[in-house]
């Protein structure tokens, strides 16, 4: 009751943190939107503004630039030249004041010397400072010429004068220059447009001062120094930055904060304005265009309701679709409930019967070892005499003797017979993997193995053989070696199945150099034995072809694989510093290579079977074991060694001997396995008799407790059956000679 109030518990926490972490992932959602719309419009906008300045620069460019042309009219006229020199040019200014319209406040004729000799319709009295340093100006460049916007005080209009030079044979005759009223511009070019409900548009001098504005009562102001007399405490920072950055003459939009001046109550407030400068010879206007950001906020916050209304919808469904499914998942639990108990008895019931078999298989293999090690034994002993006798003929026979091809099958035979206890022990788990490594004749173990398959592959798989002849040594163990090849033919005829196929087995030899331009993990050093096993079976597809030397790795049904054989042959080509590739295509076959390094030295053959003549006066060497047959074939075998030989096949009696007089003997050869008394045990009785006394022990099988005998010198040198005599012969030479 306690596990399931938990289990709600967590479950209810669970399900409030996904609750949370939704909205939370909504909240985002709808911020990232709202955000992401906010900037388009706001960007938007100030695109919009900085357009219209730009179109309110060109037009304000535009209409300098005809006033210009009109001026030119006048001063490139022959007769109004012809004029200047008789006086009477005040006629035609008057006239071209007449057609300058309402935007002409006055116009002036200046002589060459830079002297104002006519003023329309004013007098040439109280001409402004700013006109006269701008008439000197004109004079000295004698081009066209835009003076400085200046406030006429008694007109209280900003007013701005262009002077146009009149040049006869390149001799200036004098300017004429045309007043123009700023004020008549701003409604023609400016006021019309509109900025939503609080902006405006206005022109600043390059000086920062207004000479343009919709509030006729701030023209003439400096933007920023005037407002600081009026309101001191007020905060300028952001728009004395924004006036530095028109005033560079670059056009451009920013967001700032700032006052609306002509509001009762001033408070700051956020503004979007986009400027563009007015070119106007060695001068510049500033357009700026003002705009309230709340403006653009409104419909930006009408859109965000409108989110978050869609949002909350798909919420509310969201969390319908979520009761449903609870309330689905509840009364699946409560279904899975009644059939829980059902399947876990089938489970359990499963992993008996499975335990049960994996036992029963354990206890098989346990036998299965057991008998094989007891049978390798008898046959040890039994080959032993075989060999031994057939070793001691073909020593006495010369070549060419009558019986000596018979008696070398016979010998030959009985070594692969030894070489087959030698896997049978080593798949038994008897030996432990100590096994023999020499080197090995590869045409022969390669046609040994073909032989052997012929004989059991089906009538419908057909066995093709390329062998090249003396390809060489390599260093490995003739079983393992054997196991290798015979392993993959036997995969190779069994992909093929009942279909009519052949198996290709092919030996050749390689360069390093060769060799690792097709497996790259090949050294270039050595040359290499390639054994090439190709069959026409059902191939493979690239993912099983990745995965077939994995351990436990199998396409065959349940019970007729283990998995281990390619994994074994990949480690056994390892061991041996070879490498093996395959190459398969599905339904188009197989091809397996196997590359084993060849011994650098090839002309190493197989020792004659001979006996050296050893001298051993007065040696005495003790031989026992349980088995008649081996005591009488070590001692015919040991005659050559001119020592004195005893024999004995109970280990007990044998001991007897030794405790008589242990000086007479040099050497204890025993059997291990014998009744009563192990071989091992008589070791260390006789050591601890006679220390020096050297001991061989001859096994059936070879085991790692052996080794350890040798580690801790009980036992000198161990042979294991059946005995070759050259091999013991040599053994002894090597303990006793010393």
């Amino acid at each position: 009751m306690i596990k399931t109030l938990l289990n709600r518990y967590k479950n209810r926490k669970v399900q409030a943190a996904s609750v949370a972490l939704l909205l939370c992932i909504l909240s985002t959602l709808i911020y990232l939107i709202y955000d992401g719309y906010r900037k388009e419009i706001v960007t938007q906008q100030q695109q919009n503004m900085l357009g219209n300045s730009r179109s309110i620069s060109r037009s304000i460019e535009l209409f300098i630039s005809d006033t210009i042309d009109s001026m030119r009219i006048i001063t490139q006229d022959k007769d109004f030249i012809k004029s200047i020199t008789t006086n009477d040019y005040k006629q035609k200014i008057i006239t071209y004041y007449g057609a300058g319209g309402n935007e002409i406040d006055s116009v002036y004729f200046i002589d060459d010397k830079g002297k104002v000799l006519m003023r329309y319709p004013q007098g040439i009295s109280n001409i402004d400072k700013t006109v006269s340093d701008d008439i000197k100006t004109a004079a000295e460049k004698k081009t066209t010429y835009i003076g400085n916007a200046y406030f006429d005080k008694e007109k209280n209009i900003f007013v701005l004068n262009i002077y146009e030079p009149v040049i006869d044979g390149g001799k200036l005759k004098g300017i004429v220059s045309a007043a123009i009223n700023l004020n008549v511009i701003y409604d023609k070019l400016i006021e019309p447009v509109r900025i939503g409900e609080k902006g405006y548009a206005l022109v600043k001098d390059q000086n920062g001062i207004i000479i343009m504005h919709t509030v006729k009562q701030q023209v003439g102001m400096d933007v920023i120094e005037t407002r600081k007399q009026v309101f001191p405490d007020l905060d300028y920072k952001e728009l004395e930055d924004l006036i530095a950055s028109q005033l560079t003459g670059k056009e451009g939009t920013a967001i700032y904060h700032s006052y609306w001046w002509g509001d009762n109550i001033l408070k700051k407030a956020k503004k979007l304005n986009a400027y563009t400068p007015v070119n106007l010879g060695d001068h510049f206007w500033i357009v700026a265009l003002t705009m309230s950001y709340d403006e653009i906020q409104e419909p930006i916050n009408k859109f965000l309701v409108k989110i978050v209304g869609i949002v909350s919808l798909i919420v509310i469904i969201i969390c319908f679709f979520v009761i449903a499914l609870l309330r689905m998942k509840k009364n699946k639990e409560e279904l899975e409930k009644e059939t829980s108990y059902l399947k876990m008895l089938n489970e359990t019931s499963e992993q008996l019967r499975k335990k049960e078999a994996e036992l029963y298989h354990s206890h098989k293999l346990k036998m299965i070892g057991t008998l094989a090690g007891g049978i390798a034994h008898d046959i040890n002993n039994l080959l032993t005499p075989i060999l031994g006798y057939s070793e001691l003929l073909l020593m006495q026979i010369p070549k060419d003797g009558e019986y000596y091809e018979e008696i070398d099958e016979i010998y030959k035979a009985s070594q692969k017979g030894k070489d087959l206890i030698e896997q049978i022990l080593l798949f038994s788990r008897k030996d432990n993997g100590i096994i023999k490594v020499e080197p090995i004749d590869i045409n022969e173990i390669t046609n040994d193995t073909i032989k052997l398959l012929k004989a059991i592959v089906p009538k419908n798989v057909i066995v093709n053989e390329y062998i090249k002849e003396n390809c060489g040594l390599v260093m490995a163990n003739f079983t393992q070696l054997h196991q290798v090849i015979f392993n993959l033919c036997t995969n190779a005829y069994q992909a093929i199945k009942v279909n009519k196929g052949y198996i290709e087995i092919s030996l050749d030899t390689v360069s390093g150099e060769e060799a690792h331009e097709i497996a790259g993990t090949i050294p270039k050093g050595k040359n290499y034995a390639v054994i090439t096993i190709k069959d026409t079976g059902c191939g493979m597809d690239e993912e099983t072809r990745e995965r077939i030397f994995d351990p436990f790795f199998t396409t065959k049904e349940i019970g007729e694989g283990t998995g281990l054989g390619l994994f074994v042959v990949q480690s056994i080509i390892n061991k041996y510093q070879g490498t093996i590739t395959v190459e398969s295509k599905e339904g188009e076959g197989s091809s397996f290579k196997v590359y084993l390094p060849l011994l650098e030295e090839q002309n190493i053959f197989k020792d004659e079977l001979k006996l050296d003549k050893l001298s051993y006066n007065n040696k005495k060497i003790l031989v026992v074991d349980d088995n008649e047959n081996i005591t009488k074939l070590l001692k015919k075998g040991l005659k050559h060694m001119d020592c004195d030989i005893a024999i004995e096949t109970d280990p007990i009696r044998a001991l007897d001997i030794f405790e008589e007089s242990p000086k007479d003997f040099n050497l204890l050869i025993t059997d291990f396995m014998m009744p009563n008394l192990k071989g091992n045990e008589l070791a260390e009785k006789a050591k601890a008799i006679n220390k020096d006394i050297k001991v061989i022990l001859i096994t059936g099988y070879m085991d790692k407790s052996l080794e350890v005998l040798e580690k801790n010198d009980t036992i000198d040198a161990c042979i294991s059956k059946p005995i070759q005599l050259t091999k013991l012969n040599e053994t002894i030479k090597k303990i006793i000679a010393d």
